[in-house]
């Protein structure tokens, strides 16, 4: 499980490791968070061998919408749902990518908008001595939080060109970017740290000045993070209600931090048994 996944700090639940639990839990949810999410529930279940906690993660997934229609018991989103229980468990850095033989650095907020709005189109336009060669995009997937946020940080409105390639998965993101010197394209900041500690061919690049790294994501001052959020529904299953008190624990929080490398690896088969949604 790879994830910069800062978990806040203070005001954790008081969590009991020998508490007697039973009953299944349904998470849902479409962003790059699941293996943290997926590491976190299989050392839950390892103290409750009498819950199950199951996942259903689909690019298409429509989390919190599906927690209002009582077919799921927690949605991974990256909003505060207003009408619904919502705690914020953990924030996640999202890295800008290239590729390593871009000799490109740094970049802004504002270079990044212009350039996945199509106002900057050549790499000459956005840094000195920049090769006369066309920016190539790698989009990722329109309704995952990660985009949405994204968009959100970088002001980015009426994004979604059909020309642009959508990539799904952060492995799939890597390839596209180590495989495309002009490319550009962002992925969640642990997958990318450890792609870039192990030598991948992708580059992490500044913003605003900023390097982006564990301690500027936890403290702020990296300015592209998003909050994970767990969305529940008005009257929370007992299992749910006691994963959250777990991922909110220093229990939980060791768990994140001891399982912070390689998340970008593919584990579907790894951990957590996955079921449909009701009527599909």
């Amino acid at each position: 499980m790879t994830s910069i996944l800062a978990l806040v700090l203070g005001n954790a639940l008081a969590y009991s490791e020998t508490q007697e639990l039973t009953g299944r839990c349904l998470v849902i949810g479409n962003g790059p968070e699941r293996y943290a999410i997926e590491a976190l529930a299989k050392d839950f279940e390892s103290l409750h061998p009498k819950t199950s906690l199951d996942f259903f993660w689909h690019q298409n997934a429509r989390p919190v919408e599906e927690v209002r229609k009582g077919n799921a018991h927690i949605a991974i989103t990256g909003m505060l749902e207003k009408d619904l229980p919502s705690t914020i468990v953990a924030w996640d850095g999202i890295a800008v990518i290239t590729n390593f033989a871009n000799p490109i650095e740094d970049i802004s907020t504002a270079q990044l908008k212009q350039i996945f709005e199509g106002k900057l189109k050549f790499w000459s336009q956005v840094y000195e001595e920049g090769p006369e060669a066309k920016i190539r995009i790698f989009q990722r997937t329109w309704n995952q939080n990660i985009r949405q946020s994204f968009e959100q940080h970088i002001n980015l409105e009426n994004s979604k060109d059909s020309r642009v390639p959508v990539v799904e998965k952060e492995e799939h993101t890597f390839k596209a970017v180590n495989g495309d010197i002009y490319s550009i394209s962002y992925v969640s900041m642990g997958p990318a740290l450890q792609a870039h500690k192990d030598g991948y061919g992708v580059t992490l690049l500044f913003i605003d000045g900023i390097e982006p790294e564990y301690q500027t994501v936890l403290d702020g001052t990296y300015p592209l993070r998003r909050p994970v959020v767990f969305v529940q529904g008005k009257k929370p299953n007992p299992v749910a209600k006691a994963f959250l008190e777990f991922v909110l624990s220093p229990a939980g929080q060791r768990a994140v931090k001891a399982g912070a490398s390689g998340l970008f690896q593919d584990r579907t088969s790894s951990v957590i048994k996955y079921y449909p949604l009701k009527n599909e």
